[in-house]
């Protein structure tokens, strides 16, 4: 007779419910000679005394593992004590160890933790190694920052607008260098000749333009106001450059997957830090293929059959995070010209619309990126000579370098002769 005693993978297993102030942890011992098993519930404190309490008392009992459930944040302490200890901490997602209707109480829900973990009935999610999760709250706490000082870039042109300074017809970056020359002067109160002639010679050609629009005159409220914005402008900048070097001392061990990285198209620096972040060290290691990741980063399409019929579905649910990100990313790639990914996002917009494509997009770069990492190889387009776009980025560079060396010299008709160097 086949029992459960044959499918055990691990005979000293803890099943651990998890909230705010205490934690509910049973424990289930498995005996060698088949039967039923030992199990024994106690409740600690979720506080440091009732860390080391439980760690002490799951050393006493040797167990092996523990499960906890993936719900808010409260997992992570007791995770970190367990991996301290040498307790393989196992978190589980908790619709897929969900309890029966009638069957939910803190202690029958850490007795069903210690079962999924004695027979291993549910696979644990993916949880980076500590240094990395001791970075990703950085990594979105700039997001968030970065988010905050866009919508103040937003409160600043609405202050110009509403007083009809529209200085964002005639600049393309309001905050640029002589943007800022602008802002700077009209929130000190200064003259429009004073502050048309603190510009440079790149915005020559507007100042007839830049002299209409400063005729208009913001109020002393409006002033103070833009000064305001200002000011928090300028915070939440040396906020965001504190954040970046935080993040990059974390990283300088990781330079070469972060160059990796960013050799993918519309993947810049802090956004090759934020995907490594996210997607741990070992990405090819921990996602046993790219489907298994785009299912994990929530971009894999969803299964909806029925009648032998596959009909339309949402993608799934998956990490809001990364796919945010990869979404940003792909904005990047779909513009970016001479890559297979701006083709790819202009023939499927077509058909399906430019928010769907921009997710089938992102999906694309996703398993790319997993082939990267599983390959060791930087990003090759298919799509890209790689040698032509070397010769006419670096060509105009070469003609001077030679016009300068005297080696090459120009007809009277426009043409370009190579002369022989002097032995």
């Amino acid at each position: 007779m086949v029992t459960d005693t044959l499918h055990v993978v691990h005979p000293h297993a803890a099943g651990l419910d998890v909230h705010k102030l205490e934690i509910t942890a049973t424990v289930r011992v498995c005996k060698t000679e088949g039967g039923q098993p030992r199990q024994e519930t106690r409740t600690f404190s979720a506080l440091a005394p009732g860390l080391r309490a439980l760690v002490a008392w799951l050393r006493a009992e040797r167990v092996q593992a523990a499960v906890l459930e993936s719900t808010g944040i409260y997992w992570l302490a007791p995770y970190q004590a367990l991996e301290d200890a040498g307790i393989q901490p196992r978190l589980v997602h908790a619709q897929h160890v969900k309890q029966l209707q009638g069957h939910k109480t803190d202690r029958k829900d850490s007795v069903w933790l210690a079962r999924v973990c004695q027979f291993e009935l549910v696979r644990a999610s993916f949880v980076p190694p500590r240094p990395f999760r001791e970075l990703r709250p950085l990594s979105r706490h700039r997001g968030r920052l970065v988010s905050a000082r866009s919508r103040v870039r937003c409160r600043v042109q609405a202050v110009l607008d509403r007083a009809g300074v529209r200085l964002g017809g005639a600049l393309s970056d309001l905050f640029g260098v002589n943007g800022r020359r602008l802002l700077d002067g009209l929130a000190a109160g200064l003259p429009a000749e004073r502050i048309l002639a603190s510009l440079d010679g790149r915005v020559a050609r507007k100042k007839e333009l830049l002299a209409t629009m400063l005729e208009s005159r913001l109020s002393a409220r409006s002033v103070w106001l833009l000064r305001e914005y200002l000011h928090s402008f300028d915070g939440l900048t040396a906020r965001i450059a504190a954040v970046d070097r935080e993040i990059a001392a974390g990283l300088a061990d990781y330079e070469p997957a972060l160059s990796l990285l960013q050799t993918l198209p519309g993947v810049q620096r802090w956004s090759a830090c934020a995907l490594l972040l996210e997607l741990g060290p070992d990405v090819a290691t921990t996602f046993p293929s790219a489907a298994h990741l785009a299912a994990w980063a929530g971009l894999a399409p969803g299964n909806h059959e029925s009648a032998g019929k596959r009909r339309a579905s949402r993608t799934r649910r998956g990490s809001p995070y990364l796919r945010r990100l990869l979404t940003e990313c792909a904005h990047g790639a779909a513009r970016t010209k001479d890559c297979q990914f701006h083709g790819y996002h202009k023939a499927l917009t077509v058909r399906r619309g430019y928010s769907r494509a921009i997710v089938a997009t992102a999906h694309k770069m996703l398993r790319a990126l997993y082939a990267m990492f599983r390959d060791g190889t930087h990003y090759e387009d298919p799509e890209a000579n790689y040698e032509e776009l070397l010769v006419r980025r670096n060509a105009p560079r070469w003609i001077r370098a030679l016009k300068a060396h005297h080696l090459l010299r120009e007809e009277p008709d426009g043409r370009l002769v190579l002369q022989a160097a002097a032995a």
